[in-house]
């Protein structure tokens, strides 16, 4: 949901940065709501190793947020959102087993029926052949943000459970402290209008639901497997572009949800 109404304030707000204006509201809306939820629910414990990772955290989160933004507005949706998605849930699935999350039957299952489902659900009922789109900047910045997002799990998931929302507190702050400058490089932040507003706030009250629960998702479960769940979030924005914008959706789509929705029973039941 946070990804459609991010998408459609950047269709609405016709002036360059607007996006990464959007992004950088949203992470002061959701740090003011975590703040709250930290204070409602205290960690039980917030040691020096998860402050540790908490700070490499807060730098990926900085990066990774209007860095995903900007490539969804700049690059060939087709080329981007299926290399990013792919290219995150890869990752956590190689990297995590060798730190410690040894998948289980059912979930390695999960696991590599959740990366053709991925592709399915994101690539718009087919895949471009134009050689100049995945040999020019849009396979990069799609690859970039995979990576990061990828490293974004692994790290996460070296978090203890203890530590509950604190991250996504400190993490939420941080990015609202470091998006104005990493972006900057790239591209200015907007004019904080008053459709900038509503769209921050808006995305900001949905991610940061999203971003308290993911980071206690991946302190508790295997990063693989919530690595993997989490790359079936386009289906939310598929569907609701098809029901708001009447987007058409093709076949393979929809084949590619009935496929992650197998996915994820068989993540559950492995559970």
């Amino acid at each position: 949901m946070g990804d459609f109404f991010g998408g459609v304030g950047g269709r609405r707000i016709n002036h360059p940065g607007a996006v990464v204006t959007i992004a950088w509201l949203a992470s002061c809306v959701g740090a003011t709501v975590a703040g709250i939820f930290v204070l409602v629910f205290r960690p039980a414990d917030f040691n020096r190793a998860d402050l540790y990772w908490t700070l490499v955290a807060v730098v990926l989160v900085a990066t990774v947020r209007p860095l995903l933004y900007l490539s969804m507005e700049r690059g060939p949706m087709a080329v981007v959102a299926p290399v990013f998605s792919l290219v995150s849930l890869v990752i956590p699935a190689v990297i995590g087993p060798l730190t410690g999350d040894a998948l289980g039957g059912a979930e390695l299952v999960g696991v590599v029926l959740s990366i053709p489902a991925v592709l399915l659900i994101v690539s718009e009922g087919g895949l471009p052949t134009d050689r100049r789109l995945w040999s020019g900047s849009a396979l990069g910045m799609g690859c970039l943000v995979g990576v990061l997002l990828g490293l974004q799990s692994l790290v996460y998931g070296r978090i203890s459970p203890d530590a509950g929302a604190m991250p996504a507190f400190l993490t939420q702050l941080g990015a609202a402290a470091l998006i104005p400058l990493i972006a900057r490089p790239v591209q200015r932040l907007a004019p904080v209008s008053r459709d900038v507003k509503r769209f921050g706030l808006l995305v900001g009250l949905i991610d940061i639901g999203a971003v308290i629960s993911l980071v206690i998702a991946f302190q508790r479960g295997n990063v693989a497997v919530v690595a993997a769940v989490l790359g079936f979030a386009p289906v939310t924005t598929m569907a609701l572009a098809w029901r708001v914008y009447h987007e058409v959706v093709r076949r393979w789509q929809w084949v590619g949800a009935a496929m992650g929705a197998v996915a994820i029973i068989l993540f559950a039941t492995a559970t």
